[in-house]
C-alpha cells in the first residue's frame, strides 16, 4: 500500500508529464491515471478509524458485486478496496 504521500508525488510526477507530451491521448492517459492516484491519496487520508474503513471496506465490495461497467471506476474500486484492507490489517497490527 502506498501512503497518501506517496500517491500525490506520483500524480504530481504524472501531470509534469503531461506537459512534454504531444500526442492527445497519452495525455489524456496520463491525466487519467493521475486524478485517479489523487482520489485514492484523499481516499486514505480520510479514513482515521478501523470502523470507517471497515464501513468502506463492506461498500467498496458492494460497488463490486453489482458491477461496473466503467473499466476506469472498477480499477479504482480495486485500488481504493486494497488499500483499505492495507490500511486496517496495519491499525490490527499496531493496536
Amino acid at each position: 500500500m502506498s501512503s497518501a504521500t506517496e500517491l500525490r508525488t506520483e500524480a504530481r510526477r504524472l501531470r509534469e508529464a503531461i506537459k512534454n507530451l504531444s500526442d492527445p491521448a497519452m495525455k489524456q492517459e496520463l491525466a487519467a491515471r493521475a486524478l485517479e492516484l489523487a482520489q485514492r491519496a484523499e481516499s486514505l487520508e480520510l479514513q482515521e478509524t478501523p470502523e470507517i474503513l471497515r464501513m468502506n471496506i463492506a461498500r467498496y465490495q458492494r460497488m463490486l458485486s453489482a458491477g461496473l461497467a466503467d473499466q476506469s471506476a472498477k480499477r479504482i474500486v480495486e485500488e481504493m478496496l486494497a488499500d483499505a484492507k492495507a490500511k486496517l490489517a496495519i491499525m490490527k497490527g499496531t493496536r
